[in-house]
């Protein structure tokens, strides 16, 4: 977890620098024990998204990049959304304060690993020219629910807001929701009901 927290303060220095973000990008706000709201920020080179015939929608953003403290060890970030209705311009009443996704952020480094969920409002339209899906997420609030071997929480509860421009790929979708259900299915709920 130390090679994350170098990473994120790298991406960081770039944001105050002055370097914007080139593809699909995650804002995560967490807070200290003081109420002080600490901004966290990631770059997902990957987005693929891909519809139910019942009209859901998936999408995933990854980012898998070697440590640079020691390259042989990889971190893998992984959100999943899936809608559970779509907010329609014109006809359907939609803002960003309302749910209509549920919401998965993962920080894998294996053996260890954590896991958040929550919901958010995501919106999006698909470019006509190049097929691309771009859109936001908006209004998200998320908190850790499962954990694996004994990989730190960086942020506790938090809340979550994006922008991303994905390609159709039902496979890639597909693909990756496999790895974040294998990695998560013998780990420790972090949350007890």
């Amino acid at each position: 977890m130390k090679y994350y927290w170098q990473w994120i303060t790298i991406c960081g220095l770039a944001v105050l620098a002055g370097c914007g973000p080139k593809g699909t990008r995650i804002e995560l706000i967490s807070f200290d024990d003081g109420g002080v709201p600490q901004h966290h920020y990631a770059e997902f080179p990957r987005a693929y998204f891909s519809r139910s015939p019942g009209g859901s929608l998936q999408l995933v953003l990854r980012s898998d990049r070697p440590s640079n403290i020691d390259p042989t060890q990889n971190i893998t970030q992984i959100v999943y959304i899936k809608t559970f209705w779509t907010a329609r311009p014109g006809t359907t009443y939609a803002e960003a304060t309302q749910i209509n996704s549920r919401i998965q952020y993962a920080m894998l480094t294996p053996p260890t690993g954590i896991r958040y969920d929550g919901g958010a409002f995501l919106h999006y339209k698909t470019d006509r020219k190049t097929k691309e899906m771009v859109g936001t997420i908006e209004g998200g609030s998320i908190s850790p629910r499962y954990r694996m071997g004994n990989a730190a929480d960086p942020f506790g509860p938090s809340r979550i807001n994006g922008t991303f421009r994905a390609k159709e790929d039902r496979g890639k979708v597909a693909e990756t929701l496999q790895l974040l259900e294998t990695q998560f299915r013998q780990s420790s709920p972090t949350v007890r009901n």
